[in-house]
């Protein structure tokens, strides 16, 4: 059986990782993150060091690393430092289009391949209170553009365009297709008639 590592610590990676029904380890990177100027570029390097950071302590597995940066023009829209920080972009994309790219990386068992995936996303227009109320719930504090798409930050979304899952940091289409041409095989679920879904 081969050895999958994601080297990230986020729940929402694990949790959309978790739907291929593909065994894998949890060994969070230590690469401190930083940009490389242009943000596709700086997504696709970081997920390459994470992978490689991990697969260097684990070389017979194969180690997924990924980054996801939000950005306007080329200009990165990073995590805030601070909740004045998370006002201060939530603001700014308040209303507006920006664009959300993931980039995972597959470092090991002969395997160097980066890939990634854009998606448009439009922030509603947010008054003061809102904005103020949803930095006070401490959702922003740690992520890309200060919102989560996949908790209360839903309800600042507006519209996206494109896949949902490199919103939410792990394009799970583009990660599908890797691993099965590398030829770690999906378990999927056994939907029975007694199956909520299938009534």
């Amino acid at each position: 059986m081969k050895r999958l590592i994601l080297a990230s610590a986020s729940p929402r990676r694990r949790e959309i990782l978790s739907l291929l029904g593909i065994k894998f380890e949890v060994i969070p990177s230590e690469v401190e993150e930083r940009s490389y100027g242009d943000p596709i570029r700086t997504a696709r390097r970081l997920s390459r060091e994470k992978a490689l950071d991990v697969w260097k302590r684990n070389r017979e597995s194969l180690v997924i690393g990924a980054d996801t940066l939000v950005f306007i023009d080329s200009k990165i829209i990073g995590k805030p430092k601070d909740e004045e920080d998370a006002v201060r972009i939530l603001s700014f994309l308040s209303g507006r289009w920006h664009r959300v790219v993931t980039a995972v990386s597959f470092v090991g068992l002969g395997v160097r391949r980066t890939v990634h995936d854009i998606a448009r996303v439009k922030f509603r227009s947010l008054t003061r209170n809102e904005i103020e109320d949803y930095v006070r719930s401490g959702e922003p504090m740690d992520k890309a553009g200060a919102y989560g798409v996949q908790g209360f930050g839903a309800t600042v979304v507006e519209r996206i365009e494109g896949n949902f899952y490199t919103v939410m940091g792990l394009p799970i289409v583009k990660v599908y297709e890797v691993l099965r041409d590398l030829s770690f095989t999906a378990t999927l679920p056994s939907y029975s008639s007694g199956h909520p879904s299938a009534k």
